[in-house]
């Protein structure tokens, strides 16, 4: 379903253009990786867009998120486990489609959100929610080099500055988000913000972090330099994930209890569009065209492709049980 006009179509592809991204068609994102974290499968879905070659790979108990390297030879999932905390990460060698490394993070348990460090193609930063922390792993090592304290449990979800200085972490039960310096190694400052707080995104500029409340159905958007909610998007049923383009121009808001997901303008910070009929939509990931969105459907165990601009879900693909966190990349070895 579309719910979407031609007019505001128009209006949104010179939008994206004047952000740097010329308005091309969702095929200049149909080639590279799709990584995907299968929940209730232990398992791991690779699909090679190109030829839609799909693997599946077994990775461990309750694989939560997944992240692959700016070279798109590495995927990362994290092992969060289910009533037993897990403390692992799986690495995947993309091209060879397998599972070379299992990393165990010792003390810090429930490993969730994870990111690679830009520019890097070895180090990730993760979330460990028992812990309390964010820790920095060498996935070539297959150690953990430092932890970061968030001083708040649950630290699910993170978000990193395109200058990779500043960590942003949804810290769940507490209701906030806690800002770390990744260059010192440092706490910095927490914010309470609305009840529940899971997803998060952080603007590449690294001047906003978008916040969702899953209890309240709202999107709080902080600045960064007043430390204060400048703005509060409300009626979003269940903001479970939040993705904000590599331009920072369009935050996509997951919506698995409305069945959508939720288009908004990071600059005037109001909602634009929406894409409705969804299958439960769970994780995103926009890809660096700025107008393909790869969005995880728990309801159907599939992963679809979406373009933003024509607002229209343009193919799926089957992948493993109660799918959840998803990463795109390019293909390995291409430039």
């Amino acid at each position: 379903m579309r719910i979407w006009s031609h007019a505001a179509s128009v209006v949104l592809a010179a939008f994206i253009a004047a952000r740097g991204a010329a308005p091309q068609s969702a095929q200049s994102a149909q080639s590279g990786t799709v990584l995907v974290a299968n929940q209730q499968s232990a398992s791991a879905t690779i699909i090679d867009l190109a030829t839609r070659a799909e693997t599946t790979l077994d990775v461990g108990v309750g694989p939560h998120e997944a992240a692959i390297s700016p070279d798109g030879r590495w995927g990362v999932v994290t092992i969060y486990g289910t009533q037993t905390p897990g403390n692992t990460l799986a690495v995947i060698d993309l091209a060879a489609k397998k599972v070379t490394r299992t990393i165990d993070l010792g003390e810090y348990r429930r490993p969730h959100g994870a990111m690679f460090l830009p520019g890097s193609t070895t180090t990730v930063a993760v979330t460990s929610e028992a812990s309390q922390n964010v820790v920095i792993v060498d996935i070539s090592a297959g150690k953990v080099l430092s932890a970061i304290p968030t001083r708040h449990p649950g630290s699910h979800m993170l978000g990193i500055t395109a200058d990779g200085k500043h960590i942003f972490t949804s810290n769940v039960p507490w209701g906030g988000i806690t800002e770390l310096d990744l260059e010192g190694k440092n706490f910095v400052r927490d914010l309470a913000v609305a009840p529940m707080t899971e997803g998060v995104a952080v603007a590449p500029d690294g001047a906003t972090v978008w916040v969702g409340s899953n209890s309240a159905g709202t999107v709080s958007v902080v600045e960064t330099k007043t430390w204060s909610v400048a703005a509060t998007l409300s009626g979003l049923g269940m903001p479970y994930r939040i993705g904000i383009s590599p331009n920072g121009g369009i935050a996509v808001i997951c919506d698995p209890q409305g069945n959508a997901i939720h288009i908004a303008d990071v600059s005037s910070r109001k909602i634009i569009g929406s894409v409705g009929s969804l299958a439960s939509p769970r994780g995103v990931f926009i890809a660096p065209d700025n107008r393909t969105a790869f969005v995880t459907f728990g309801a159907d165990n599939t992963v679809g492709v979406i373009d933003l601009v024509e607002r229209t879900l343009k193919t799926k693909f089957p992948v493993g049980t109660s799918p959840d966190g998803v990463a795109y990349g390019r293909a390995p070895g291409k430039s």
